[in-house]
């Protein structure tokens, strides 16, 4: 799933972003939108869990939280990358990291993506979420789920297993290193637009003027990972990309985040459809 959605302009307040991408769907690899400037998770945050996807020439990495003890909210793009792969929802497994330090992964027993989801790869859905099944009681732990609509200004927390450097090469590419750690940090919401919860963040961890932790954005990976709202899961990852802002007489370069905001109606209604329990609403 290392294809993205690439080539989007948008815009938040000041900032011109450029190459908006959402990973999650190629036909022979994947990654998932990472936390950038992130500090280690360590314990923290159980029910934020890594999904592995393996399908055909498909493999790869989203993230998805569980809310309930049996169900992981995560993104459709990520369901679509098996589909597409000729797998079923057994091909998509969360990693259980029990306390004894054992690790075993356990494989989803169906799943559910929003009818109204499109997977086209050029443009960023506001129904970007699917629901993965898995046997009864295997949450490590679950969120509750933010019952509210975000709103601007308001802090977060994300989470997620993966790159928390973030920069381009010398041809322009995209790249990114850190990742495989769980990794998690705050930020603000800047802008909410058409279901989608915007913001801007470090796009690598050796700024010196903002600590880890800190103005943290998503990156090149982590699909369907959580934006925290008090602990609540108030949104999921979609897209994201590198953006530039003109300050001081240059260009900055910061990295964009999209969100789908899952109080949505039509996401809230899809959810409340599919999920078993649902506690926070």
């Amino acid at each position: 799933m290392s294809a993205c959605r690439l080539n989007l302009v948008s815009a938040i307040a000041a900032v011109t972003i450029l190459n908006v991408v959402a990973c999650g769907a190629s036909s022979n690899s994947a990654n998932s939108l990472k936390v950038t400037n992130g500090a280690k998770a360590g314990a923290a945050f159980p029910a934020v869990v890594s999904l592995n996807l393996q399908a055909g020439q498909t493999s790869g990495m989203c993230t998805g939280t569980f809310v309930n003890d049996s169900q992981v909210v995560s993104a459709a793009h990520c369901v679509f990358a098996v589909l597409e792969g000729g797998g079923d929802a057994s091909s998509m497994k969360f990693v259980n990291e029990r306390s004894d330090g054992s690790v075993t992964e356990v494989s989803a027993l169906k799943f559910a993506y929003h009818p109204d989801y499109v997977n086209d790869p050029t443009v960023l859905n506001k129904n970007d979420i699917a629901v993965l099944t898995f046997p009864k009681g295997s949450a490590p732990a679950a969120v509750k789920l933010y019952g509210r609509r975000p709103k601007v200004g308001q802090d977060f927390t994300i989470v997620g297993f993966g790159l928390n450097d973030y920069d381009r090469d010398t041809q322009g590419n995209q790249v990114g290193s850190g990742g495989g750690v769980k990794r998690m940090g705050t930020n603000k919401i800047q802008r909410i637009s058409n279901g989608m919860i915007e913001f801007t963040g470090v796009p690598t961890a050796v700024d010196g003027d903002i600590p880890q932790g800190q103005n943290v954005a998503s990156g090149s990976g982590d699909s369907g990972g959580p934006l925290l709202i008090d602990g609540a899961l108030a949104a999921t990852t979609s897209g994201g990309g590198l953006t530039s802002v003109w300050a001081g007489g240059e260009y900055k370069t910061l990295k964009a985040s999209s969100y789908v905001d899952l109080n949505l109606p039509s996401n809230r209604s899809f959810l409340a459809q599919q999920l078993t329990l649902a506690p926070g609403w």
